[in-house]
């Protein structure tokens, strides 16, 4: 028994006044703050200068056929199957458990539902204009603590590593499913995987109403910028309240952007900042490492080579469309505000047979053709997307 309580809606409709912020960021340097933000995410900063063992350069590493959406979409699948069993318990590919979490995913859209039938909707951006700010601060500070401001020509090309680096970046999201997934990185790790995808692919979930998902995706965005302002500041961003928090980030904002102008040797405010940093490479510091090598240099090639599949891309799965953001859901309600949203034990009145059963009755079919799920007992028609 697994189902999003609906106990969950007062709580969370109390905190709603507190998290609809439309103010507008108002902080001296915050734009100059989110630029060298993003300047530095883009080439894989803040980190230390690549330092790579020669020895690498030695090592035959097999060759991805899978294009990069292909590996995106089954990147989802070992996403949702981890998240699924660690926020709820549940293990996808036993079919009594994802039938669990169908039930989950029918009773949080009957509270989606509730709350917008309520007149509850469209959340403002406040909240998530100062996470933003709050994460760029941070990426500053840890740039700084680094001296990489001082010391950015240690960051240059690796013209000798170019075709390495290449098939390595192609292989890391093969290694990432891997260890989601646990798979062994033999010559059996094609025919896992695919068994595994395979399972999920059968998985039937009731089909969720594109209102329902627009809220979900609002209220997920909100919460989890609360939650991260929340850990990083130690304090509750809800009870300080918008004006309170972003008061906090202009003082940081104030101490830090004249310590990295002295490091750069020119004012960070100057409205060409972009223009006049150096236009570094990629550096691989934080991916490129060498327990990270040795498992790519690992894997088996034909096996690699074997995966020649036919893969639907990621937006084509409803599984993964509605499966990965329940699950956020329930993590950031978590996160942010301390709720509980799922129960394994059902209540006094729990409604949740009576909404799944309504569920995958009522207009499946028409809604995703070819995919309901039908009576209980009944065949059950495969999606018309082939993985292999």
């Amino acid at each position: 028994m697994s189902c999003f309580c609906r106990n969950t809606l007062g709580p969370l409709q109390l905190a709603l006044p507190g998290l609809n912020i439309s103010a507008t960021l108002a902080v001296p340097g915050a734009s100059a703050a989110l630029s060298l933000s993003a300047w530095m995410g883009a080439r894989g900063l803040p980190a230390l200068p690549w330092a790579p063992d020669l020895s690498w350069l030695q090592l035959p590493l097999p060759s991805l056929r899978l294009s990069a959406s292909a590996m995106a979409t089954i990147s989802a699948f070992a996403q949702l199957r981890a998240d699924v069993m660690a926020q709820f318990g549940l293990d996808l590919m036993i079919a009594a458990q994802a039938q669990a979490f169908a039930r989950l995913t029918a009773t949080a859209s009957a509270r989606l539902s509730a709350m917008l039938g309520a007149g509850i909707g469209g959340l403002g951006l406040g909240w998530q204009q100062l996470a933003a700010l709050n994460f760029a601060i941070g990426q500053l500070q840890a740039a700084l603590s680094l001296g990489l401001f001082a010391n950015l020509s240690a960051y240059g090309a690796w013209p000798d590593w170019r075709a390495f680096l290449a098939a390595l970046r192609a292989l890391l999201p093969l290694i990432a499913v891997s260890l989601q997934m646990n798979l062994a990185l033999n010559a059996s790790m094609a025919v896992q995987l695919s068994a595994a995808i395979r399972a999920m692919l059968a998985i039937q979930l009731p089909a969720i109403p594109a209102a329902n998902l627009s809220l979900m995706a609002q209220l997920t965005a909100s919460l989890s910028a609360v939650a991260s302002l929340q850990a990083s500041l130690g304090v509750s961003p809800l009870q300080l309240g918008f004006a309170g928090v972003q008061a906090m980030l202009s003082a940081q904002l104030a101490l830090l952007l004249p310590q990295i102008s002295a490091a750069l040797g020119f004012n960070v405010s100057l409205p060409n900042l972009l223009a006049l940093l150096p236009a570094l490479p990629y550096c691989p510091t934080m991916a490129v490492t060498a327990p990270v090598v040795q498992m790519a240099a690992s894997l088996d090639a034909q096996a690699v080579a074997s995966m020649n599949w036919q893969v639907p891309s990621l937006g084509a799965v409803a599984l993964l469309n509605i499966g990965l953001p329940v699950c956020a859901l329930t993590a950031q309600l978590n996160a942010a505000l301390g709720i509980n949203a799922v129960l394994n034990a059902p209540c006094p009145i729990c409604d949740a047979g009576a909404v799944l059963s309504a569920a995958l009755s009522v207009g499946c079919e028409e809604a995703r053709p070819g995919l309901c799920p039908g009576p209980a007992g009944a065949s059950r028609p495969q999606t018309q997307f082939c993985l292999f």
